[in-house]
């Protein structure tokens, strides 16, 4: 019997995965562990792998399309078995879920139009919205949902386009698919949720001293310190005292964690990745700044896996180097919160004593869910992590 070719679920959240490139064709010997089908899910690409020795079958879901977790992407046909052994593919093979459904519409979104022999593709709510703003389906050239297919954006899209006394020339279309589509649905869920940012700014004159202590202390370890290395630190020792922090929301319940998950927001080429550092509860400030450097340095090159971009528990962004200092980050759902870092400036400071000293004052934006988090808890959370920053003594143990 045919061995399966199975999108499998990689990481908490993936509830589907697009195929972007199938890396052998029909006929071709595979062997156990020979990389078959590339996969774009959660931001990043990973590989689906034979599970046995024989020859790719048949493909059932073409480049391109976006089909549930568990779908059958193909089948390897074993030794001594041929085409015949292939089972029938059933005509709700690819409809089970509307988004493997992109190379063919169900009947009540197929259109005719004039454009040769091609098929228009539209939701039934964009048809009604088009017919209620009066928008001639065919002069929308492509949809921007799955396959091409028009959605209720592209509708109203057309309708401010036919509105507008000027046509504006369009420089440059980017499709919101692959990374760019994912971290657009990901954030559309953050918004989703109750939220609500705390913003402070603390005196952490301490902690830059630290950091240059830190250079010789790490020196024997190759890391030259940042002062994201000591934020990372500081968040981390406090999730070990404020647990709710460390958390999930599901739309029933709240799920409070033991183990830090620690996700850290890094800008690459057309988009953005979220790599973990996985038990960071259990890592020194010098491992915790080791395993940074080891996840930036391999998604840099491409060689990150899913299992270093799922599964974080709490994250944190950094836009200091951006000239920035507060912020609203987004959530990373189902976490509770995101710790903004913001940058750091010399500013006058009236001291205990009435002097007046210029103190390294640093910035910082917490991002909570209010449907598990409440502001007073979240707000000690925040101070936690600036408490840790003011008095860092403890990094050196």
């Amino acid at each position: 019997m045919p061995g399966n070719i199975i999108l499998p679920q990689w990481g908490m959240g993936m509830n589907e995965g697009t195929v972007t490139r199938w890396l052998k064709s029909t006929g071709d010997t595979i062997a156990k562990g020979d990389a078959l089908v590339e996969i774009e899910s959660t931001k990043v690409n990973a590989e689906v792998e034979a599970t046995a020795d024989g020859t790719l079958g048949r493909v059932n879901v073409e480049e391109g399309n976006t089909v549930p977790v568990g779908t059958v992407l193909g089948l390897i046909l074993l030794e001594g078995e041929t085409e015949s052994d292939l089972p029938e593919i059933k005509p709700t093979q690819q409809e089970s879920s509307p988004a493997a459904d992109t190379t063919t519409p169900s009947r009540t979104e197929r259109r005719s139009g004039n454009r040769g022999n091609r098929r228009v593709v539209i939701t039934p709510r964009a048809r009604r919205l088009a017919k209620e703003l009066e928008v001639d389906i065919d002069s929308i050239s492509t949809g921007t949902g799955p396959g091409g297919r028009i959605t209720e954006d592209d509708v109203r899209a057309a309708a401010d386009s036919d509105s507008s006394s000027t046509a504006m020339p369009v420089k440059e279309v980017i499709p919101l698919t692959g990374m760019r589509g994912v971290i657009s649905k990901r954030m559309t869920e953050s918004a989703a949720a109750a939220l609500v940012t705390l913003h402070t700014s603390t005196d952490i004159t301490e902690a830059v001293s630290m950091q240059r202590t830190l250079v010789r202390e790490w020196r024997q370890h190759r890391i030259r310190p940042q002062y994201q290395d000591l934020v990372i630190a500081s968040t981390v020792r406090a999730l070990r005292d404020n647990p709710m922090a460390n958390a999930h929301i599901t739309e029933n319940e709240v799920r409070i964690f033991d183990k830090i998950n620690l996700g850290f927001a890094l800008a690459v080429q057309d988009g953005l990745l979220v790599p973990v550092i996985e038990n960071a509860g259990e890592k020194t400030p010098v491992e915790l700044a080791q395993s940074v450097r080891d996840l930036v340095r391999r998604a840099k090159s491409g060689g990150l896996g899913i299992a270093e971009l799922s599964g974080s528990t709490f994250s944190l962004t950094n836009l200091g180097s951006y000239n920035i200092e507060n912020f609203t980050p987004l959530i990373n759902p189902p976490e509770v919160g995101i710790l903004g870092v913001g940058r750091v400036i010399q500013q006058p400071t009236v001291m205990p004593n009435g002097d007046i000293e210029a103190r390294s004052i640093g910035y910082f934006s917490l991002t909570f869910d209010h449907r598990a988090w409440d502001g007073a808890p979240a707000a000690e959370f925040l101070s936690a992590i600036t408490d840790n920053l003011c008095s860092p003594d403890w990094i050196l143990d």
